[in-house]
């Protein structure tokens, strides 16, 4: 298979199921703070700029999505004892069953997509599935800074 090939089939099946899953998720959830929440599940307690790192968003962005996960109680917000600058964010157990409630009612979904694939086309999905994640979080960065340079300002001060 030629390379361009595979990166077409990826993008369309990328593309398509990020469209439908955002066109999906816009009417029950907001993706970019079920993100968030996925974060700190993972790595809580934990401070927002690595919340930011982790989902390439801006502070203001975190803070505004930590502040409505906490007002729906599905994370606490206590001042960092190492840092007082900052603070740590934590999953709480109302935040641990909306993943769990957002996760089975999407293996539902895909549980129909998929049903009437082979066993083995299923195992050979999940395992290059993961190879892909694995490789794309190690090389991904790197390669999105060559490739995407940060803009020059549009104005620069004279001296």
């Amino acid at each position: 298979m030629e390379r361009t090939e595979l990166v077409r089939a990826v993008n369309r099946a990328t593309f398509r199921l990020v469209d439908d899953a955002r066109r999906g998720m816009s009417r029950s959830f907001d993706a970019p703070r079920v993100g968030v929440l996925h974060v700190v599940a993972a790595q809580g307690p934990v401070r927002p700029g690595t919340i930011g790192e982790a989902l390439d968003m801006a502070p203001s962005s975190v803070t505004r999505h930590v502040q409505a996960l906490e007002d729906a109680g599905q994370v606490t917000v206590e001042a960092d004892p190492a840092d007082a600058r900052t603070c740590l964010v934590e999953v709480t157990e109302a935040g641990t069953k909306e993943l769990q409630h957002l996760e089975a009612a999407g293996l539902t979904v895909f549980a129909e997509v998929v049903a009437d694939w082979s066993e083995d086309d299923l195992r050979t999905l999940t395992s290059l599935l993961t190879r892909l994640t694995d490789d794309w979080e190690q090389r991904g960065p790197a390669a999105k800074r060559r490739n995407h340079p940060k803009k020059e300002p549009r104005w620069r001060f004279r001296t």
